[in-house]
């Protein structure tokens, strides 16, 4: 059988909390400190060197421009949506001892700060790792 509980009861056991900051649906600073953005940068960086070190042809420059160019653009656009629109955030992004402490909020609820590091981090990492396959191999074959 099913007992009401009275709201001191639920405060005593600690199931009733303050709500967590909502940053990412009041801002567009994108939460997350500088420096993952600088390593997500530089292991997409990494894919694009590793094939254009490996594959160097006359053709594939034109191909390497265009990744190149859709590259900036993945991270300048992003870059500029604080200062666009009615409601500029007053708050920047999260320094590295605030993200270690608090960790973020997702769509799938909160993530700690290693959590979401590895979550943003894992796509660009395999796909560094995909080029770095696809260069041994090319080298096996040949």
């Amino acid at each position: 059988m099913e007992s009401r509980q009275t709201r001191q009861q639920l405060l005593a056991r600690g199931e009733i909390v303050s709500p967590p900051a909502e940053r990412a649906c009041t801002d567009q600073t994108f939460e997350l400190p500088t420096g993952i953005y600088v390593a997500m940068a530089a292991l997409f960086a990494g894919f694009v060197g590793v094939l254009g070190t490996s594959f160097r042809s006359g053709h594939l420059a034109v191909v390497y421009g265009v990744i190149c160019v859709f590259l900036a653009a993945f991270f300048a656009i992003p870059a500029i949506f604080p200062s666009v629109g009615k409601r500029q955030s007053r708050r920047g992004s999260m320094d590295w001892w605030e993200f270690r402490e608090n960790g973020i909020v997702t769509a799938t609820g909160h993530a700690s700060a290693r959590e979401a590091t590895i979550l943003v981090l894992l796509l660009p990492f395999l796909i560094l790792c995909f080029a770095i396959a696809i260069v041994t191999i090319s080298g096996m074959v040949s």
